[in-house]
Parts: C-alpha cells; structure tokens; sequence
C-alpha cells in the first residue's frame, strides 16, 4: 500500500477503504507496449470516476515513458445483492 493509500485507510472507515480499493482495481493503466496494471497496485486511487485519462509515465515492462491510457474494466459478474 502506498502513503497515500495509507492516509485515505487510516483516515475513512473500513467499509469506505474496501470500496476504494475495489473500484480502482478495476481501472487498468495500459501501455502501447501491452502492459497493464490496475491503479491500485502502481499505489493509485480512481473512485467513481469517470472518463478514459491518459497519463505519462515510464512502463515497468518495456522502460520507455510514453502515454498510457487509464480506462476502467468491467467489474466481475456479482452474485445477488442482499440489502
């Protein structure tokens, strides 16, 4: 977990922290090159965001900086929600 993340975790309750982290896992940030990592694991929060970013940054994968596109996957099917 990243400082950030850790702030966010010390600061909200639990409940909020899981849903933070369960929806920037499902924002990918993808290089030319292929790669991609969830937002959350390069230390990163998206939470009910919306639109397709772009952010430049150096890939893991083939070193080279260049502009990756941030976009969100579509979440697992979920079994019935129970209120």
């Amino acid at each position: 977990m990243s400082l950030f993340q850790k702030i966010f975790a010390a600061v909200l309750p639990q409940r909020w922290v899981e849903a933070l982290e369960a929806d920037s896992r499902l924002w990918m940030v993808r290089c030319p090159c292929g790669f991609a990592s969830s937002v959350w694991e390069i230390g990163g929060i998206r939470y009910k965001a919306v639109g397709e970013p772009r952010w430049f940054r150096k890939c893991p994968q083939c070193g080279q900086r260049s502009w990756h596109k941030v976009s969100r996957d579509q979440p697992p099917p979920s079994q019935s929600h129970t209120t």
